[in-house]
């Protein structure tokens, strides 16, 4: 499906004229403080860097609840929270919070005097982290308290990570049903989740959805068109994610700037009856261009833009058995990315990674026909059923023209150095073409074979920012071989790491890509224009660094 677009005129205003993001509150539905369990060592996750973070970013204000409340003492760890909001006055405090039937902690008629005197403004639950059943029996004392106070609550709805699932989607229909005066607010959706998530907002006014996990192909705009503005929520998920990827997501979004502010900022201001609103930040005096035009909203329009990593459905074809993606052919992607900058999308076929590599090719080809200025294609192949390789190399690269490779474990599952391949990583060494690598089981034992066997392929590791023990893996092929680039994407947009890679190799070895229309590519680009490096480092991972592994290929 074609989502709707904006009025001609209010679009040339937000793309040409711009706009003063001090004029627009953004309030942070999801963050957290405190140690974690499974940090690790290079991550930032002091309130000193929270707050730095929020200075560059212009995030206004941040909810707040605390890692030691969730993970093991909620009392100790709200006390924790209590002081460093009163300390800072840009975070608003939540707590965590147990059901009462034990005793060993405040009833909950105290709970909620407690919350009310310390002016606390949210709660959160963990039920499956906390071992307790989400029933009547257990919460419906709590719940009812909640919603005379009108005290919103929180809960994570997340998908694979079992850390994030704290709720099922029948109970948050069951709360929002038998409790429709409490507000009930969900953190960590993810971007798979919109089947399901879309009928339940639109039964229940109740309920809201924040952003930061939930980065689904132009779900802004989709949920804006589907249910309106008022149920949607900013958030960043600080200090795990980075926050300049969901504050790019809602203020590059193709919606007028009515729902923006409420998605924002207004609507969390209204759930909570915030009555002291986070001054502006004083005016930025920085000479990042890249930063200045990221704030106001504006497409990097002063250099070439390449995203390296996207994959494309047949033209005019979106329905998508794994999630729903909108507008996810060539054209859609191209156009999507347009809105941020991208100059050239660099992509490969779903059909041709997942299921049918040679319709996936011909997907391709006519994506580089429709699009010859603006598309470069990935080439696939699944060595089981290639059997004429000197052929298709030259009907995929000669003759339709693609420059990549994109071999896929996942789905084969044949170790990237096996044999069978061979074919396949002559060929692109002699023309140096480029190779995008998602890792697989034995991945730096088979990227070390192939960086020394094939020099002249310059190899993207794809992925590189979902994890600091992903990218330290990377790093060591990188310092190993030039000819391996770290290609970032991922839905973490883990917090830190784009600095983190810079330090440790330099920036002409990172490489932006989004994985779009699997995800929006728009949280990504996100990562790196607020990244806490210079103007330069992040043309250099924006284009600069892409365009020479493109000037290198030998077929044209």
């Amino acid at each position: 499906m074609r989502l709707k677009k904006l009025p001609e005129k209010e679009y040339r205003f937000q793309q040409s004229e711009g706009r003063k993001m001090s004029q627009i509150k953004f309030i942070d539905s999801y963050a957290s403080i405190g140690k974690w369990w499974d940090k690790d060592p290079d991550h930032p996750w002091t309130v000193e860097r929270m707050l730095k973070d929020m200075e560059r970013c212009q995030i206004h204000g941040a909810l707040i609840y605390s890692n030691l409340a969730k993970e093991l003492q909620p009392s100790v760890g709200n006390e924790e929270v209590i002081r460093v909001c009163q300390e800072n006055p840009r975070l608003i405090p939540v707590w965590v919070v147990l059901p009462d039937q034990c005793g060993d902690v405040p009833k909950t008629a105290q709970l909620i005097r407690e919350i009310k005197d310390k002016n606390v403004k949210a709660v959160k639950i963990f039920p499956r982290l906390h071992r307790y059943p989400l029933d009547e029996r257990t919460l419906g004392n709590l719940f009812r308290a909640l919603e005379e106070a009108e005290i919103p609550l929180m809960i994570d709805n997340g998908e694979a990570n079992t850390d994030f699932v704290q709720i099922s989607w029948n109970e948050v229909g069951w709360i929002c049903q038998n409790y429709p005066n409490l507000k009930v607010i969900l953190h960590s959706v993810r971007w798979e989740a919109t089947r399901t998530l879309l009928p339940i907002l639109k039964e229940f006014p109740n309920l809201f959805v924040e952003f930061s996990n939930y980065q689904a192909n132009r779900i802004v705009e989709f949920l804006v068109e589907q249910v309106g503005a008022d149920q949607l929520l900013f958030g960043t998920q600080m200090m795990l994610k980075s926050p300049g990827a969901a504050k790019a997501f809602i203020n590059y979004a193709d919606i007028s700037e009515q729902d923006r502010q409420k998605i924002a900022g207004e609507n969390l201001i209204r759930i909570l009856k915030l009555e002291k609103i986070p001054e502006d930040y004083p005016d930025d005096l920085t000479g990042d261009k890249i930063l200045q035009k990221a704030r106001n909203g504006k497409p990097i329009d002063d250099m070439e833009v390449i995203d390296a990593h996207a994959h494309h459905y047949p033209k005019d074809h979106f329905d998508n058995a794994i999630a729903f993606m909108p507008e996810s052919d060539a054209a859609g992607i191209v156009d999507r990315n347009k809105r941020i900058g991208v100059n050239i999308t660099c992509s490969s076929p779903w059909i041709g990674i997942w299921s049918d590599w040679e319709l996936g090719n011909l997907n391709t080809r006519d994506a580089i026909q429709e699009l010859p200025d603006e598309f470069i294609g990935y080439a696939v192949f699944d060595p089981r059923y290639v059997r004429d390789w000197e052929a298709e190399l030259k009907k995929c690269y000669e003759q339709w023209g693609m420059q990549g490779l994109k071999p896929y474990f996942p789905r084969n599952h044949i170790p990237y150095n096996d044999l069978v391949y061979n074919k396949w990583y002559e060929y692109a060494n002699r023309n140096r073409l480029f190779s995008l690598m998602h890792y697989s089981d034995n991945f730096e034992h088979e990227m070390d074979d192939l960086a020394r066997r094939f020099p002249e392929i310059s190899f993207l590791l794809a992925h590189s920012g979902m994890s600091y023990e992903r990218a330290k893996k990377h790093i060591r092929l990188a310092k190993k071989f030039k000819n391996i680039f770290l290609e970032i994407t991922f839905t973490a947009v883990t917090n830190g790491i784009i600095e983190y890679m810079v330090d440790q190799v330099g920036a002409s070895r990172v490489i932006y890509g989004s994985d779009s229309a699997m995800r929006d590519p728009i949280p990504q680009f996100g990562w790196v224009v607020y990244a806490d490096i210079s103007e330069e480092e992040k043309r250099l991972i924006l284009g600069k660094n892409m365009r020479k592994i493109l000037d290198r290929v030998l077929l044209k």
